[in-house]
């Protein structure tokens, strides 16, 4: 498989992915806050709703990158952004899917807020990012695989 990206668009995808990783690791050292507490702290919230919106809006951005790339356009709905990877052979399609979800959930943070957003759902959320894990580890092995790092 050859290359379809340029040195300085991997740089930028290189680059989104670490802040991914930055993401991750702040969403891991609240992950040992109890539901009761987080329910309570209005703060650890914040942080932890702001960073999954961050890290999910930053996988966008990189599959929408890496599409336009591949097949010259990107779907608009960030659920078919990911599902589009899936297709292309970028990402598995189970890690697709949960990343169609995680494309949901950033829109959920990103327009709900307050007594509407159901706190048990980001809590569940806080408690397994596997699914942000593997969507870098498959974009790293697909980035390795067309030889772009």
């Amino acid at each position: 498989m050859s290359n379809p990206h340029g040195r300085e668009r991997v740089v930028t995808l290189v680059e989104k992915a670490e802040f991914v990783e930055e993401c991750l690791e702040i969403l891991a050292e609240k992950q040992s806050v109890s539901r009761r507490e987080y329910g309570t702290d209005v703060e650890t919230r914040d942080i932890v709703e702001r960073r999954f919106e961050k890290a999910s809006q930053a996988c966008l951005d990189i599959g929408r990158m890496l599409l336009r790339d591949i097949d010259g356009r990107a779907p608009d709905s960030n659920a078919a952004v990911m599902r589009q990877l899936a297709e292309t052979d970028v990402l598995s399609a189970e890690t697709a899917e949960e990343m169609a979800q995680a494309a949901m959930f950033r829109n959920v943070l990103a327009h709900e807020y307050g007594d509407v957003l159901d706190q048990d759902i980001v809590y569940d959320a806080l408690q397994d990012l596997g699914r942000y894990r593997d969507f870098l580890y498959e974009i790293r092995a697909y980035l390795d695989e067309v030889g772009a790092i």
